[in-house]
């Protein structure tokens, strides 16, 4: 018997104020510990979709069902409990005078005893690398350092899924490579990872499925491999393909790869290949 999705929508549609759809009829099934990479261009819809599955907007048409359940206006909260988004600018999240009091922002406002809400902020602080930040005013942090608070303040929410909207942006190398640890480890605690972004490589190598909106309609859903594979779908989606995808085929067009169809999704599984 095939596992109840943690999130599904059934024809989901929004249009904001009344004016032109942002989403058009989606309708998708997100499984308990995927990590989805959402791609499109500008205006394809990522971002209403994420304030869609997280709850800030509720959809115009269609529903949202989280862990079998029924969004409406009376349980809302258990999907803003359940989804947590961590927004492309992180000085939009910040809004406390001390890196602690922004974190236990959350874990207070869930109604959580305060011994529970000091043991969330302690362990936020530790997975995101913050120890000695703790009193320190977010605002006058580095651009990486805003990021991995950001991300400590969904953390200590200890939802089910995880929103990240254009996380990389503004990031240099070593904050790129540190965030891409941080998803790890959230995988391996199982939870549900979607990253809106427009980082195709990344993408390629990260995600064990991709999501393509255009304008406001999911035009392809598949592996990597399988989303990649289209050219015609990547060109109307202003998608570039993955430098390591054009690389692999490249050696396969000239019969160097020994193991055909096996396609590698990292530098390390190529030369392993190659050898």
């Amino acid at each position: 018997m095939k596992e109840e999705p943690i999130l599904r929508l059934c024809d989901v549609s929004f249009a904001y104020h009344g004016g032109k759809p942002a989403l058009r009829h989606v309708s998708l099934d997100i499984h308990a510990g995927e990590k989805i990479a959402v791609l499109g261009p500008n205006g394809a819809g990522k971002s209403t979709f994420f304030l869609n599955i997280n709850g800030v907007l509720s959809p115009t048409e269609g529903t949202i069902c989280y862990k079998g359940m029924k969004i409406t206006r009376k349980n809302l909260n258990e999907l803003r409990k359940g989804v947590g988004i961590i927004f492309q600018d992180a000085d939009n999240q910040m809004i406390a005078p001390s890196v602690r009091e922004e974190i236990s922002f959350g874990p207070m406002n869930l109604k959580l005893p305060k011994e529970e809400v000091e043991s969330r902020v302690d362990n936020a602080v530790g997975f995101m690398n913050l120890k000695g930040f703790e009193d320190r005013p977010p605002h006058y942090l580095s651009g990486g350092e805003k990021k991995r608070v950001s991300i400590a303040d969904i953390i200590a929410m200890d939802p089910d899924v995880f929103l990240f909207d254009e996380p990389t942006a503004s990031l240099d190398p070593a904050n790129a490579e540190q965030l891409e640890l941080v998803l790890d480890l959230l995988s391996r605690r199982k939870k549900t990872l979607l990253i809106s972004t427009h980082d195709v490589d990344f993408a390629y190598r990260w995600a064990d499925r991709v999501i393509v909106f255009k304008d406001g309609r999911v035009r392809a859903d598949g592996t990597p491999l399988a989303v990649f594979s289209q050219q015609e779908l990547c060109k109307e989606a202003n998608l570039k393909s993955p430098a390591l995808f054009q690389v692999v085929r490249l050696l396969e067009q000239k019969n160097l790869l020994k193991e055909k169809g096996r396609t590698p999704k990292t530098l390390t599984e190529l030369e392993a290949l190659l050898r």
